[in-house]
């Protein structure tokens, strides 16, 4: 009896070919990997640089400001490359402790004096309403606009002739000014 070897299994172009085959495949994988993170990185660099370049267009300045026994007008000077819009205003005095309220988009939180210390609704109390929709207080380029800002109903609050009132104003992408004055 003759008894034949035959070779039972993958021949070496066989291996080569699924060598190759896997090589590849795994190849195709990490590129896609790394080709999505660097994507990432990238929009968040970009964003990063919008947000930097955003932030060193946006100036303004408060040449003027306005009081009654209530209200304060605040007229804003645009003098960055972009419109501005507003996030927040608070107007305080020397201390913090006769006065302090931050307005926002939202409210106006009297944190002093402690009698009068909660919030009320933002839209009652600006004119025009701070924030960044498109019919919010904003000044174009080169451009002087108001604000007029009533303080919130209470007894006792009020702006005192001969006292000192800080406004702090902040911007859309993160600038400040501050004025003061002895009303």
């Amino acid at each position: 009896m003759l008894f034949t070897h035959r070779r039972r299994g993958v021949s070496e172009l066989t291996g080569t070919l699924m060598t190759i085959a896997v090589t590849l495949v795994a190849g195709t994988t990490v590129f896609s990997y790394v080709r999505s993170q660097a994507n990432l990185s990238e929009l968040a660099l970009s964003q990063n640089v919008g947000g930097t370049l955003n932030l060193l267009q946006e100036r303004f300045v408060v040449p003027l400001v306005s009081y009654t026994s209530n209200t304060v007008t605040i007229y804003i000077y645009n003098n960055g490359q972009a419109t501005n819009k507003f996030t927040q205003i608070e107007v305080y005095g020397p201390t913090r402790s006769a006065m302090d309220i931050v307005y926002d988009t939202n409210y106006a939180t009297v944190s002093t004096p402690a009698s009068c210390r909660g919030q009320t609704p933002a839209g009652t109390l600006e004119t025009p309403p701070l924030g960044v929709s498109p019919t919010s207080f904003s000044v174009k380029v080169n451009y002087v606009a108001s604000i007029t800002i009533r303080l919130p109903t209470c007894g006792g609050l009020s702006f005192q002739p001969g006292s000192t009132y800080f406004v702090k104003i902040l911007g859309q992408y993160g600038n400040t000014a501050v004025y003061y004055q002895v009303m």
